[in-house]
């Protein structure tokens, strides 16, 4: 029993980058961004191949990394430079990436026998391999919490949120929305990206269906992590987020063990979400007043 519920953990703090990524493009940029579906198998499958060609891990995730905001970057300047509307502009990106991910693969799934040797070396904390698992992400996310708090922090950050909150007082200040929301979406599909690695690393295999319904996952942890904490802060906002990857996972854990049939997963997350917008009246920029974002 124990063993389930940590593996829910290890699975919320894989996902925690795809939560960090979704907050920023939507929360922070008010941009609804559905590059993420396929930013998260790209990241996932370009990680695979290169570790199953003998490539150090970390080399393979900051690979994963770059073509995620590269994905990010597309959906930007067909937003900013060709005045496609933002949904449709992460649309074709992600409609484009899947055969991108299917050819830089060369075939549709890749297998991932064994743990990167540094996680192996981690203590186990008693529970054997999750424990490893659990320790190095919870050093990951933590360093991901500590990078955005002082990147939103900064005078680019800064600028990102205006760009969010109010983009004509933004523009009316200097700021360029192009160049500004570009960078934003390249940096959620950068972590988006990595959180693509991590999963595929932890479940041994990426496939390159891996990322359909990324977005809803996303979005579930945000709303979820909001609802449990009400953030007042940014701080205080990105760990929300990751707290509501980790209970978004043990809510699904927590189905399966009800006897509920995986096949069934995807009506459960729907119903979760809607559960989560309904009792946390949590509201979600471009389909309500964005008033109230951190």
């Amino acid at each position: 029993m124990l063993s389930i519920w940590i593996g829910a953990l290890d699975q919320g703090l894989a996902y925690a980058g795809l939560a960090l990524g979704v907050y920023l493009t939507l929360r922070v940029l008010n941009f609804a961004d559905i590059t993420v579906d396929g930013s998260f198998a790209l990241g996932g499958g370009s990680a695979a191949l290169l570790i199953s060609r003998d490539v150090a891990p970390p080399l393979a995730l900051l690979a994963a990394v770059a073509l995620g905001a590269l994905a990010g970057t597309v959906t930007g300047l067909i937003h900013t430079r060709l005045g496609v509307n933002d949904l449709f502009a992460g649309i074709l990106t992600t409609t484009g990436l899947y055969t991108v991910t299917l050819r830089l693969m060369g075939r549709s799934n890749i297998p991932l026998t064994d743990p990167p040797l540094a996680i192996r070396h981690l203590p186990d904390l008693g529970l054997g391999p999750d424990g490893q698992w659990a320790l190095a992400l919870l050093l990951v996310v933590a360093g991901l919490i500590g990078f955005l708090a002082l990147m939103l922090a900064t005078d680019m950050g800064l600028a990102l949120r205006a760009l969010g909150n109010n983009p004509v007082m933004a523009r009316a200040n200097g700021i360029s929305t192009g160049r500004g929301l570009t960078v934003g979406i390249a940096a959620g599909n950068g972590l988006v990206a990595l959180a693509g690695a991590l999963v595929a690393l932890y479940n041994g295999f990426a496939d390159s269906a891996m990322g359909i319904g990324s977005l809803i996952l996303g979005l579930g942890a945000v709303i979820v992590g909001e609802s449990v904490l009400r953030p007042r802060s940014v701080p205080m906002a990105l760990l929300a987020v990751v707290v509501g990857s980790v209970l978004f996972r043990a809510m699904i854990a927590l189905a399966l063990q009800l006897g509920m049939e995986p096949v069934d997963l995807k009506l459960a997350t729907a119903l979760l979400l809607l559960a989560a917008l309904a009792l946390g009246r949590v509201r979600i920029p471009g389909l309500s007043d964005p008033g109230g974002r951190p």
